[in-house]
């Protein structure tokens, strides 16, 4: 007995296998299970409770931007009293943009929060700019959040968080523990949803959240209470972590305290209760952490069977941390709108301007300094209640001006981009003959890393004048397109954007099919000419084209692949989509067609606030629009349009229009939605009953997930039903976020009306002065297109939200050709980001790419003609590269992680280490034996 008690005291206390023990001394009979046991039942370790002081600080919600970033400075000075006068105390804070208000316009506080810094009292979390939602945004401007948010603290604050931090965001996608992993993040803390909202495996708390590539975070949600405390609740929160700890066998427990929402923190009443309870129950070990130490020794807990470390004992978690506050998916719905166009536009010129840098060997350095504001008002539009909308009209009125900035920025740098490339570009055009205009030069620029091959818009003045000589026969003005070597090209001329002067000739418009190279360019020659040479027309059976009328008012469209049916009234079938892809075809959307139904939704800002179970599927009391105008204003060859309009059986006032369009050869419908919404307290949703089943796959930040029917759900960039075996479908939105599943439909919302900034539901008549959110026009574009793989949905969806760029060049001569290409990816990888590097030395250019595939890849990148290879990429993992000398000849590639720091090679755990070297211990021994 007493040489299996030393046994197992020896087992509990070496890091050595017990295999090396047998080895050592074959007469051990001890197990794992004994020593776990004797471990339990006589030395069971009272609970740690780490007590982690924070302040949750809206900068936007009840009050606007300018109070919530100077309470920043308030809180900070609190805080720091507070820790004058309890010197045990200790303090969490993240979000660089508060670090940064306090600095610029409180020198004095931000160097007493760098001494406590370095004292090990004051913990900088978080690493974002701000904490944004994580449901709502693109991929990269997530992962931004952290390049800026990083990069502050270990330049001004000293120091790398390494525990991400989520205090209120509500949920987070499926793909976040990918961005998370690319930031360089071991630790995730947060609190929603809570147990009420998902149930997470194992205790509820501690988790390993795997991303899809197969990285591990490992993560806390909150068990007892909320982030924050009341001045009063500290006993009990002891006393309910203390309990928790116990009912769960958990050394360590983390207990966040301090007053929150607009800033606070800790207070002294607190800090006394919390010196009364640790004296009144001495079983429990109370300490002042953070939550980098509490981290440490949760991830070095070992099993309850006495192997492994933290990740044998903690479940792993596959999937979305989601769903709450469901409402906040489409509150708000301009100003997501607004947000979506911005994100989009932004990325694409900064693509655009450090391509045109590459290719101009101009340096890059000036594009980053340039969109430095334009990216910080993005950033800050992501906080978690301005884009999901929960905060109050006047400061969501303030956003949208701030969000304006950064749109207008953003135009200013493709400008200059464009200029930049122009310069070097052939684009002359042919000398008319006397009396006649110049055609006008017309450079084409694609965003994308993959070719495009479509149709483009070219709207242009044929003279400087009007052309007085075809006053009232407008359309019978001789016009040319042709490629700069004077080929000609096929277009149909459109109406102008404008409507002056309708008889009399002077803008012009046309559509175009052209291909233009991956993130590339393309001239054009565009006008009046007399002696015009034109394209061969397309055979009949390719054409885009009016199908007619038919005695009972049908009205429609067709090209080679679809065509489109619509009749005036209500009821199934009103607006019919046909797929000609399987010969005779069959209908999209089944014998219903595509639908628009309103539904009652009186729930506040975020839905149900309080985790109502009926406001998670908005069902209620469905009105279907009915379906009153048809034209057809597009009658091809190119392409043909369908506009319907749809009028509320309720208020004919609110009205949708939408402009269907088929063009030669393009097996994909596009639609523009225009929406004037004059209801209260109700919800529009577009009803697309595909064949496809009762699930989807939704794209959404960092990845993609599938669901079946669940209620209201987030959405990003496109959703996908079917499969590739079976048939399916793809639908590409520029600006939805809330879709859900019913009844076999696909239904997304247009817009909801609620009222700002209230959490609970109410009717219109109830204080009707108080206003609703949204009421006024909107507009969107879809895209409808049969299944695609990831990539090609990327980029289905990428044309509606970065289309190629239609620029009236100056003509001047160049050393580069009419057409060209800058950089290309292999399939199938996402280009996230394609900048400056952060530091400005040597005007290094950062490439961000993932793999949206189910397979490891290798990544490579073509640009100007040199082939680079980036590496492997497990499925669905982000990497970050750094490229110096691209173009010189003394091309240098360093991988990087998201805060533009060079990731060291990966070396084995230390645990790794001593397993192995156990193993070679016994196989001595043993063979000594």
């Amino acid at each position: 007995m007493e040489g299996e008690l030393t046994i197992i005291l020896h087992f509990l206390f070496s890091p050595i296998s017990k295999s090396v023990l047998r080895a050592n001394n074959p007469r051990i009979t001890c197990t794992s299970r004994k020593a776990a046991l004797f471990r339990t039942n006589f030395m069971k370790p009272s609970p740690t409770l780490h007590l982690i002081g924070n302040s949750h600080l809206d900068p936007v919600w009840l009050w606007d931007w300018r109070e919530g970033l100077t309470e920043g400075i308030s809180t900070c000075q609190t805080i720091l009293r507070l820790m004058d006068e309890f010197p045990e105390m200790t303090y969490i804070r993240g979000e660089s943009a508060i670090y940064a208000h306090v600095e610029k316009f409180a020198p004095g506080v931000f160097r007493a929060i760098r001494e406590q810094i370095d004292a090990g009292r004051w913990e900088v979390v978080g690493g974002g700019f701000l904490q944004p939602d994580t449901n709502l945004p693109a991929t990269e401007v997530l992962a931004r959040h952290f390049t800026k948010g990083l990069r502050y603290c270990i330049q001004k604050l000293g120091t790398r968080p390494r525990v991400a931090w989520a205090a209120d965001s509500f949920g987070h996608s499926a793909g976040y523990p990918e961005i998370l992993a690319a930031a360089g993040f071991e630790y995730f803390a947060f609190s929603r949803p809570s147990a009420r909202d998902l149930t997470l495996p194992g205790n509820g708390a501690a988790f390993w959240w795997e991303a899809a590539s197969g990285k591990r975070i490992l993560c806390w949600r909150l068990p007892v209470g909320w982030y924050g405390s009341e001045r009063d609740d500290m006993m009990r929160r002891l006393d309910e972590s203390f309990a928790f700890a116990q009912r769960h066998g958990l050394r360590d427990v983390a207990v966040f305290y301090g007053l929150g929402n607009h800033g606070g923190g800790p207070c002294r009443s607190q800090l006394f209760d919390v010196r009364r309870w640790a004296e009144r129950t001495p079983e429990a070990r109370v300490v002042h952490s953070g939550l980098g130490r509490f981290f440490e020794r949760l991830a070095g807990e070992r099993n309850n069977v006495g192997s492994g470390g933290g990740e044998g004992r903690w479940p792993v978690f596959r999937g979305e941390l989601n769903f709450c506050m469901r409402g906040c998916y489409a509150s708000a719905s301009r100003f997501k709108a607004a947000y979506r166009r911005t994100e989009s536009r932004l990325l694409a010129a900064e693509r655009m301007a450090t391509a045109a840098a590459i290719l101009t060997k101009a340096g890059a350095d000036a594009t980053g300094s340039a969109l430095a504001d334009a990216w910080e008002s993005v950033l800050f539009n992501t906080f978690h209640d301005i884009l999901p909308g929960s905060a109050i009209e006047r400061a969501m009125d303030e956003q949208t001006d701030w969000l304006g900035v950064a749109a207008h920025r953003a135009r200013e740098v493709e400008l200059e981009a464009l200029h930049q490339l122009g310069a070097r570009i052939d684009t002359q055009v042919p000398t008319p003959d006397d009396g006649m205009p110049t055609a006008v030069p017309v450079l084409l620029f694609n965003p994308q890393p993959h070719a495009f091959t479509g149709q483009v818009e070219i709207e242009a003045c044929i003279d400087y004048r009007p052309v007085f000589r075809y006053q009232g026969r407008a359309d019978e003005v001789p016009l040319q397109v042709t490629t700069a070597e004077g080929e000609p090209l096929p277009f149909q001329e459109v109406e102008t954007e404008g409507a002056f002067l309708p008889g009399l000739p002077w803008r012009k418009r046309v559509v175009v099919p052209v291909t233009i190279p991956e993130m590339g360019w393309r001239v054009l020659h565009f006008g009046w000419n007399e002696a015009a040479w034109l394209a061969a027309p397309l055979p009949p059976e390719k054409q885009a084209r009016c199908e007619g009328v038919t005695n009972d008012g049908v009205r429609s469209i067709a090209n080679a692949f679809y065509r489109i049916d619509a009749r005036l009234g209500g009821g199934p079938g009103a607006l019919q989509i046909t797929h000609r892809g399987s010969g005779t075809g069959h209908p999209v959307f089944g014998a219903d067609g595509l639908g628009v139904v309103c539904f009652e939704d009186r729930w506040g800002s975020w839905g149900g606030h309080e985790g109502e179970p009926e406001a998670n599927d908005i069902s209620d009391d469905p009105r279907h629009w009915l379906l009153t105008r048809i034209e057809v204003i597009e009658r091809g060859p190119l392409r043909a349009v369908l506009w319907v309009e749809f009028t509320s059986p309720l208020n004919p006032a609110s009205r949708l229009s939408l402009c269907l369009r088929l063009a030669a050869g393009e097996e994909r419908v596009q639609v523009h939605g225009r929406l004037f919404w004059a209801e209260r307290g109700r919800r529009l949703k577009l009803v697309l009953p595909f064949f496809g089943g009762d699930s989807a796959d939704f794209e959404v930040p960092g990845g993609a997930i599938t669901r079946g029917s669940c209620g209201e759900v987030p959405g990003g960039r496109w959703v996908r039903t079917g499969s590739s075996m079976h048939g399916g479908w793809v639908l590409a939105a520029d600006s939805f976020y809330n879709y859900d599943i019913k009844d076999g439909a696909l239904r997304a919302t247009v817009v909801r009306s609620t009222r700002y900034a209230q959490n609970r539901s109410s009717t219109p008549a109830e204080q009707p002065w108080r206003p609703y959110q949204d009421a006024g026009d909107h507009r969107f574009a879809l895209a409808l297109a049969p299944w695609l793989p990831v990539a090609e949905a990327d980029a289905l969806a990428g044309r509606l939200e970065a289309p190629s760029i239609v620029w009236m060049s100056p003509a001047h001569p160049g050393d580069l050709p009419s057409s060209g290409c800058i950089a290309r990816l292999s399939a199938p990888l996402r280009l996230l980001a394609l900048k400056r590097a952060e530091d400005d030395i040597k005007n290094g250019i950062i490439i961000r790419i993932q793999n949206v595939s189910a397979n490891c890849v290798a990544g490579e990148l073509t640009c100007l003609d040199q082939m680079v290879a980036l590496g492997p990429l497990a499925p669905w993992e982000i990497a970050t590269w750094r490229m110096d000398g691209l173009g010189a000849g003394t091309l240098h590639v360093v991988r990087m992680d998201v805060a533009e720091i060079e990731v060291a090679p990966a070396v084995p755990a230390a645990s790794e280490l001593l397993e192995e070297l156990a193993g070679v211990f016994s196989s001595v021994v043993q063979t000594i034996a």
